[in-house]
């Protein structure tokens, strides 16, 4: 769970069981937070040290991933 303040603004997530399972947001919400990393990748890439690209990838693309298996878990769009 988070809270969003559109149109720019998210907080960091809280993780909550409703059932023993984690509750999901949906589509659109876990889409909006892709598009934000993808984003935020595309205008600090260019002031990352090329010694430390290659890590900031790896956590840029980390953050992708879960976003993306976040979607995949959505039933509502």
């Amino acid at each position: 769970m988070a809270l969003r303040i559109l149109p720019s603004s998210h907080t960091n997530p809280i993780f909550v069981l409703v059932d023993g399972k984690p509750i999901r947001a949906s589509k659109r919400s876990a889409e909006w937070c892709l598009k934000g990393v993808d984003q935020c990748w595309s205008q600090k890439e260019k002031l990352i040290k090329p010694a430390e690209k290659e890590e900031a990838k790896a956590a840029y693309d980390h953050a992708r991933a879960a976003y993306q298996k976040l979607l995949s878990e959505c039933e509502h769009d």
